[in-house]
């Protein structure tokens, strides 16, 4: 048997790297928790009294999930045999019948948690800290980013039928929009981009060139509190799965694409979260355009994920295509990354 190489540097990735699992608005109250598919294992974060804390969504004992929903309210408590998590710390139900096996060190499994401003970010066994693999700018960027953010407005998670690199290639390269998103991405006439590579991170910016809609757009920024928000669309890709997209920075959507089990499937999940308005009195008058805003990104990733589930596995390879467009720079670079771990 064939192992593709996605598959083979994939465990790597997961466990050497940081990635984005929350912004704080998403776990203000103790008990607030999101949880994520990763592989063959599952990551909850939760706030624990005002602490955040990420682990394995398996109780110590015999291995039953303690949550089912993707996020929620609830208190972190095994429905078999009733142990809790509570302060930091583990509760044993019927502790005094466990004897002479250690009962005292039992405790979740758990993960390496960071913020960079308001986003949190998990890893197992990272190989740097959060900064030095973002970088400067990146990092920077991120934490701008996070503060202008008020609350996550719409939570969109599927399986996309194919393999992670290939969403994932799908999201970095803008070859595709006018013949794939002909309705929703292409309407605004992105002009021709700029990107920035940063380490194995990068950035493209785009401007918007529908001159009705770029109109429209600008009309709206009295509405928001943005903090130096490019005017037009830009889109950051965190390697080695991870995507943050926004139009004018009155909202971000973040797309992670984690790995399964199966190279026929990809655990996508996408958040959009509306930036602060400029005064509370414009709520009312924006939910409008955040509810629109949200419907459209629906769209556009259902798109995605209907050409992505034609192209098989094994089309992806850490060598670049034999034709490759201008347009598809972040992909030849994304696999000059992947390529790394390879070797």
């Amino acid at each position: 048997m064939i192992t593709l190489e996605s598959t083979k540097i994939s465990e790597d990735l997961i466990n050497c790297y940081w990635h984005p699992i929350a912004h704080k608005s998403e776990l203000s109250s103790d008990r607030d928790f999101i949880r994520f598919n990763i592989k063959n294992f599952e990551v909850v974060v939760i706030n624990d009294k005002g602490n955040f804390v990420a682990f394995d969504n398996l109780c110590p004992h015999r291995g039953a999930r303690f949550f089912v929903e993707d996020f929620g309210n609830e208190v972190v408590k095994c429905l078999y045999h009733g142990w809790s998590y509570t302060r930091g710390k583990v509760n044993v139900a019927g502790v005094k019948n466990f004897q002479g096996c250690g009962i005292e060190h039992a405790a979740l499994n758990e993960f390496n948690l960071e913020a960079c401003g308001d986003f949190l970010f998990f890893s197992i066994a990272p190989k740097a800290k959060l900064k030095e693999q973002l970088g400067v700018k990146v990092y920077e960027l991120l934490r701008k980013i996070g503060s202008d953010i008020e609350s996550r407005a719409d939570f969109n998670r599927y399986p996309f039928e194919c393999d992670w690199t290939i969403a994932l290639e799908n999201a970095l390269e803008p070859y595709h929009i006018p013949l794939i998103h002909t309705d929703t991405l292409a309407s605004l006439q992105l002009g021709v981009g700029v990107n920035e590579f940063h380490g194995e991170n990068s950035i493209w910016y785009s401007p918007v060139e529908n001159e009705k809609v770029e109109k429209r757009l600008k009309s709206l920024n009295r509405f928001y509190s943005t903090t130096d928000a490019f005017q037009g669309y830009m889109s950051i890709f965190i390697f080695p799965f991870s995507m943050v997209s926004s139009t004018f920075g009155y909202s971000f959507s973040i797309q992670n694409f984690f790995p399964s089990a199966s190279n026929e499937s990809t655990f996508f999940t996408s958040r959009l979260y509306p930036t602060r308005n400029s005064e509370s009195r414009y709520k009312d008058m924006t939910q409008g355009f955040v509810h629109s805003s949200a419907e459209m990104n629906r769209r556009i990733f259902d798109e995605d994920h209907q050409i992505c589930k034609r192209i098989p596995s094994k089309a992806w390879s850490i060598l670049p295509p034999r034709f490759t467009s201008t347009l598809e720079e972040k992909l030849i670079h994304f696999r000059e990354s992947c390529a790394k771990w390879i070797k």
